[in-house]
């Protein structure tokens, strides 16, 4: 069998030799499939198509075709009406509707003439119509102009595959940055409560010193501040690591009310809700969910970070000092009907205008100076939530306060 033919199953007829040997030409070159029960006419069409530099493939009937179809990349299909068994309008509605191919150009070449024939193959879904004798000309104006439209849709559909792939990086990085930036706010805090801590474990080791050089033995409770101190960078170095951590990128099964805790006392212990009272109201049942830890953590730091500089703000702002004397976050927790989990992060502070509401969840909008936000925060909470089936909703009055809360899929505990 020689290059650029292939004769289907079934297909017993074969061209004279000469005629099967076509100019070289790329792998790439356009691939038509003909379908007609008529040796002489594929032969036809094979002598006119290959010489231009198209790949030709043969199919006596429509299920040879379709089985082709099904298994070869094919560009084009010149489809005789008149086939046996299957005709060419049920062959060109099966390409369409169950193999799923609506922009591989269908060329109709048929005897009939009638306008019923050319309604039903047009409502079956083919491009074309030839009629027999076929005008060489004709036949390759179409072709090109039909493969050329179709190069152009294939394009298209690749491109936009491509900036599928690339605007999902980006929002991948977009959420990379926004937790570096996190993480920078929170090292900040942490490198003053580190410097606190110093104070103390200086004043201790100097106690401890004086004591020695006097030949005494150190008093207990020197060793037990030591011993606090030591406790007390651990757990803040514990945390950064925690929050910097890459993470797994797969979904594990984790207690939501176990992830609230430990991000509220990391805060806390931090600096970055200080002069805030920070409240918990959690379930003494297990919320399980079906996240990344690192992820949750990261919408859960957003949120209350965002409480405590609207606190912090409001307590600030003379106007607000008597309607806001003690700042104060409520964080809760809570089991919704149809198997879903609540989370909701109150505060007390400055509240959001409701003509700005629409417009915090947008990237790059931010309400703090530029050195304390990068206006990314809530977009990429957002995303994370939805990324696992969940929602975020906010409430915010004037003077009052925001409402902060996201729900998720409850995971229900397996049956033993």
């Amino acid at each position: 069998m020689s290059i650029g033919h292939e004769e289907p199953q079934g297909t017993a007829d074969y061209l004279p030799e000469p005629l099967r040997r076509p100019a070289e030409r790329l792998d790439t070159a356009p691939r038509v499939l003909v379908v007609d029960d008529k040796a002489h006419n594929r032969q036809l069409l094979w002598a006119i198509l290959v010489p231009e530099g198209y790949e030709v493939m043969e199919a006596a009937d429509g299920e040879t075709a379709i089985e082709i179809l099904t298994h070869k990349r094919v560009d084009l299909v010149l489809l005789d009406v008149m086939l046996p068994g299957m005709d060419g309008i049920e062959t060109c509605r099966v390409i369409r509707r169950k193999l799923g191919m609506l922009a591989l150009p269908v060329i109709f070449v048929t005897a009939l003439s009638d306008r019923l024939s050319r309604l039903r193959g047009q409502a079956a879904g083919g491009d074309e119509f030839l009629s027999k004798p076929i005008d060489e000309v004709e036949l390759l104006l179409r072709v090109r102009t039909l493969l050329r439209a179709k190069a152009y849709h294939d394009g298209r559909e690749l491109r936009s595959a491509q900036l599928s792939t690339e605007l999902e990086s980006l929002r991948d990085q977009l959420v990379h940055v926004e937790r570096l930036a996190t993480l920078g706010t929170l090292a900040g805090g942490v490198g003053h409560e580190l410097n606190n801590v110093l104070t103390v474990f200086l004043g201790t080791l100097h106690f401890l010193r004086e004591r020695t050089a006097q030949g005494l033995p150190a008093r207990e409770r020197d060793v037990e501040q030591l011993g606090r101190v030591a406790e007390h960078i651990a757990t803040h170095a514990r945390h950064l690591l925690s929050l910097a951590r890459p993470g797994p990128d797969f979904a594990e099964r984790v207690n939501l009310c176990e992830i609230i805790e430990s991000t509220a006392r990391m805060l806390t212990l931090s600096g970055r809700t200080r002069q805030v009272g920070v409240r918990l109201d959690l379930p003494d049942s297990a919320l399980w969910v079906s996240v990344n830890r690192v992820r949750i953590e990261q919408v859960l730091v957003n949120l209350i970070a965002n409480a405590a500089d609207a606190v912090h703000e409001a307590q600030r702002g003379r106007a607000m000092l008597e309607a806001v004397p003690d700042g104060t976050i409520l964080i809760s927790a809570g089991r919704l009907g149809a198997g879903r989990v609540r989370c909701a992060v109150v505060d007390n502070g400055t509240g959001i205008p409701a003509d700005r509401l629409s417009d915090i969840f947008q990237a790059y909008y931010t309400t703090k100076p530029p050195e304390s936000g990068t206006g990314l925060g809530l977009p990429v909470v957002k995303r994370i939530v939805e990324s696992y089936s969940g929602s975020l909703t906010v409430a915010s009055e004037m003077g009052r306060g925001s409402t902060f809360s996201f729900d998720l899929p409850l995971d229900e505990e397996p049956v033993q």
